[in-house]
C-alpha cells in the first residue's frame, strides 16, 4: 500500500532496528497519508507542544494515518529524520520519512522563522507541491493593515498606528488620551503597555507587572526613548472602552480552523481581568470564565461571521491559514473591537476546545492529503 506521497517506505534511523505502529481506519483507504509536524530543534533537542504533537498522532492513527515531528535542518534530499512516538516503547524514536502527505508549521518562535534552514524548507515544500498548513507568524501592523482594507472589519478595529517618532506617539496620546504600545510580533500580552494622560497631564504606565507614574511627558518620554529607535516594531493603538464585569474587563479568545472548505468556529474561551487591567492573559493573573456569564444568544453568531470574514482576507494575503486565533471584546456602546489575531494558536485551557481542535486539525490534514494525491 502506497505510504506518504506515493512512497512505499518507512525506515528506522538504525537499519538493525524496527519499530511498530498500529493504524486504524473504519473505512476503506487507498493509501496512508503521512503529516509532518515542524517544530524548531536546539541542541539537538526537538523544541514544541508534544502533548499536541503526540495527541494529533493519536488521532490520526485512528484514521489510518501517521504523523511524525522533525525541523527544518532535518530535511535531506527526498527524506527527513525525524521522531514519532513509538506506544511499545513510550518514547519517541527516531526515524527516517518519505515525503509527507501535509506539513503542519508549529515553529515556536519567529526567529526561527528567519534561519536558513527554514527557507529551504520552503523550498522543499514548493518542490514536491506539499499542501503547507500555517505560512508564518502574523505580524500585528501588517495584519492591521490587511483587515483595515475590508469594509466588513473596518469598524470593528480600534484606531492603530506605527510607532515611529516621539511627534507620533504624543500626537496620538493627545487624540486618545489612554492607548496600547504593543510589540508587533508578541503574544500572550508580553511587552504591552497601558499609557494614560490625565488632565493634569500626568503620565501613567501601566504594565502587567507594575504601575509608574510620571508628572510630565517629556520625563515619561526620556524613559521610554528606545521606543523610538529604528527597527523596534511597534504599534500604537486607541484603548476602546470595553464592557466589564464586577469592574474586571473581559475579552473573548476565539479559535477557528480550516475545514479545507471554509473556517469552522471551534470555540470561545472567556477571560476575565484580575490583577491588572492591561491584559486578560491567565499567565498575567487573568482568570477563566464561562462564556454563559457574560454573552448573549446571537453572540456565536455574530463571532462565526468575524471569523469567517478575517479567515477570507488572511487566505487571500497570505495564502493557506489552516488555524487562527482572535481577541475580540464587547465595546461599551455596542458592537466589537477586534485587538488582534494571532497564528499558531497557543493551548486552551479548557479541554473541549482542544478535544475539538485536535480533532479538527486531523479532519483537514486528511482532506489536504487526499486532494494532493500522488
Amino acid at each position: 500500500m502506497p505510504f506518504a506521497k506515493g512512497s512505499f517506505l518507512l525506515s528506522s534511523h538504525k537499519h538493525q532496528e524496527a519499530y511498530h505502529f498500529k493504524i486504524h481506519s473504519k473505512k476503506e483507504i487507498r493509501s496512508v497519508p503521512l503529516i509532518g509536524i515542524v517544530a524548531s530543534k536546539e541542541e539537538n533537542r526537538y523544541r514544541g507542544n508534544f502533548e499536541l504533537f503526540r495527541s494529533i498522532q493519536e488521532e490520526l492513527e485512528e484514521q489510518g494515518a501517521l504523523c511524525f515531528v522533525f525541523s527544518p535542518e532535518d530535511v535531506d534530499g527526498k527524506t527527513i529524520n525525524g521522531i514519532i512516538f513509538n506506544k511499545q516503547l513510550n518514547k519517541w524514536v527516531k526515524c527516517i520519512f518519505p515525503v509527507p502527505s501535509v506539513i503542519y508549521n508549529r515553529i515556536p518562535s519567529r526567529d526561527a522563522e528567519q534561519h536558513q534552514e527554514y527557507k529551504a524548507l520552503q523550498t522543499f515544500i514548493k518542490t514536491f507541491n506539499i499542501p503547507y498548513f500555517n505560512p508564518h507568524f502574523f505580524n500585528k501592523w501588517e495584519v492591521h493593515q490587511i483587515l483595515s482594507q475590508c469594509s466588513d472589519l473596518k469598524d470593528y478595529l480600534p484606531p492603530t498606528e506605527k510607532l515611529e517618532s516621539e511627534a507620533g506617539f504624543t500626537d496620538f496620546l493627545e487624540r486618545y488620551k489612554r492607548i496600547y504600545v504593543k510589540p508587533s510580533f508578541a503574544s500572550q500580552g508580553k511587552g504591552i503597555r497601558l499609557i494614560e494622560k490625565e488632565v493634569n497631564g500626568t503620565i501613567i504606565c501601566k504594565s502587567i507587572k507594575k504601575i509608574e507614574k510620571y508628572t510630565s511627558l517629556s520625563r515619561f518620554l526620556s524613559t521610554y526613548g528606545e521606543w523610538f529607535h529604528p527597527g523596534q516594531n511597534l504599534i500604537i493603538q486607541k484603548a476602546v472602552p470595553c464592557k466589564t464585569l464586577k469592574d474586571h474587563r473581559y475579552d473573548y479568545r476565539i479559535l477557528a480552523v480550516h475545514t479545507g472548505m471554509e473556517f469552522r468556529l471551534i470555540g470561545i474561551g472567556v477571560r476575565i481581568s484580575q490583577r491588572q487591567e492591561v491584559t486578560t492573559h491567565v499567565p498575567a493573573g487573568g482568570k477563566i470564565i464561562s462564556i454563559e456569564e457574560v454573552s448573549a444568544p446571537r453572540t456565536k453568531k455574530e463571532i462565526l461571521d468575524i471569523v469567517k470574514t478575517c479567515g477570507r482576507e488572511l487566505v487571500a494575503a497570505f495564502g493557506y491559514v489552516g488555524e487562527f486565533s482572535l481577541d475580540l471584546a464587547p465595546r461599551e456602546e455596542g458592537g466589537y473591537v477586534l485587538f488582534e489575531i494571532n497564528s499558531k494558536p497557543m493551548t486552551f485551557d479548557e479541554e473541549d476546545i482542544e478535544q475539538n481542535r485536535r480533532q479538527q486539525l486531523v479532519r483537514t490534514f486528511l482532506i489536504l492529503s487526499e486532494h494532493k494525491e500522488g
